[in-house]
């Protein structure tokens, strides 16, 4: 699921992962944080969540920058996403 600034699995006032982002103007989006519960763990769900967020970017025509610790080691791991790094 996806709400302003937040995708997230489960229920958004206490979900049980999320990928928090903000615009930092109109061509940019910083990745804030990356969490996952314990009991997802292992399942490629910050994965999907990024995923998500490469998505969103692709579709309104903005880049990412990555402050999480999790989407910088994402993109040194995926180099075919490139194309959406600030």
């Amino acid at each position: 699921k996806a709400e302003s600034s937040l995708f997230f699995i489960g229920n958004e006032e206490t979900p049980d992962a999320y990928l928090s982002f903000r615009h930092k103007d109109e061509n940019n989006i910083i990745a804030e944080h990356t969490v996952v519960s314990e009991s997802l763990r292992g399942q490629g769900i910050a994965r999907k969540l990024a995923l998500k967020l490469i998505e969103y970017a692709r579709e309104n025509n903005l880049k990412i920058i990555p402050a999480c610790s999790y989407v910088v080691k994402f993109f040194e791991r995926n180099s075919e996403f490139e194309d959406v790094l600030a």
